[in-house]
């Protein structure tokens, strides 16, 4: 069987717009008016469907949507030891023990991805990045259990950075082989640079590791196979984060803002040429950005687009590489 492995010329950012009816029984959870378990198996089907449907353009890698999130990142925090919900999903996390790792619900979601995306294509697994976790648990309403659980605050980082390890070793072990953490935030404290590199750590040499973070960020990052940047970003002189990738020997993924009509990709073209007198084309992954919609934009019609824009995405890596990988 032929190998399916990172790098790949087309790669995803991995978030896409939940389907209608995804839509539809996320409501009535959160109404009770279902289950957990009747929830779930619907997450079930369109997470399959998703993947049928990436395979069908012709992706090599597979998310799964983000579909089982209901606000992200804080649901995946809140199955960390030591952590829950503060009111409601969308009004943060609140500290109330020690961070930890013992079991995670991802791990049962990435085994679910492993076996409906067959031997042709690789599962993706995306991951809030630990610095984070750190950013949300350092805001105001923690400071009481912060200053009492961890009065050293390198003992939190330290939680956190082994909290990380262990779960990155547990997704090892069930057989993920790419693994993208996420941190798009502007915010750059040393604290958080430190915790990114103390969880990357030790991690399985055969393990492909992509960053999408802002420029300052992906700057400090250690240990690291892919970077990826929201290539739009003003806040970074992209000239000099190009020299660092360049030093790296990394992969350089490109995600664009938008991906215009067919007559309008010589827009994407010229982008390219501004990365390519420092990354080859060899190195350069082209990214899907993650779906939205945009102000005045109706779901329908940025359902819609995200597909567009993965089309536009095929044309544009055909046109790029002779090659399909």
């Amino acid at each position: 069987m032929e190998y399916v492995g990172p790098p790949f010329r087309i790669d995803v950012a991995g978030a896409f717009l939940l389907p209608q009816e995804l839509r539809d029984a996320q409501a009535q959870y959160r109404n009770e008016q279902i289950s957990r378990v009747a929830l779930r198996a619907i997450e079930d089907t369109e997470i399959r469907n998703l993947v049928d449907r990436l395979k069908a353009v012709g992706l090599r890698v597979v998310t799964d949507g983000g579909f089982r999130n209901i606000s992200w990142p804080l649901d995946f925090m809140c199955n960390l030891e030591g952590i829950q919900s503060r009111g409601d999903h969308k009004s943060g996390i609140e500290l109330i023990g020690r961070v930890d790792f013992h079991h995670h619900p991802v791990l049962d979601d990435f085994m679910y991805l492993t076996g409906v995306t067959g031997g042709d294509v690789i599962a993706k697994q995306v991951l809030p990045a630990p610095s984070l976790l750190l950013s949300e648990l350092l805001k105001d309403g923690n400071s009481d259990q912060l200053s009492t659980i961890y009065p050293d605050e390198e003992e939190l980082l330290t939680d956190i950075a082994l909290t990380y390890q262990k779960l990155i070793q547990e997704l090892y072990e069930s057989g993920c082989r790419y693994l993208q953490f996420d941190d798009v935030t502007r915010v750059l404290t040393s604290n958080a640079i430190q915790v990114n590199n103390l969880s990357l750590e030790g991690h399985p040499e055969d393990l492909f590791i992509a960053f999408h973070a802002s420029a300052e960020m992906l700057y400090s990052v250690e240990g690291v196979n892919s970077f990826l940047l929201d290539y739009d970003d003003e806040s970074c002189g992209k000239s000099s984060l190009l020299w660092f990738i360049r030093e790296q020997k990394a992969t350089f993924g490109f995600i664009p803002s938008h991906y215009p009509l067919p007559s309008e990709l010589d827009e994407i073209y010229e982008a390219i040429d501004e990365v390519t007198p420092y990354i080859s084309l060899e190195r350069l992954s082209l990214c899907v950005p993650n779906a939205q919609v945009l102000p005045n934009e109706d779901y329908d019609t940025a359902l819609m687009k995200q597909w567009s824009t993965l089309d536009m995405a095929m044309i544009a890596a055909k046109a790029l590489w002779s090659d399909n990988k």
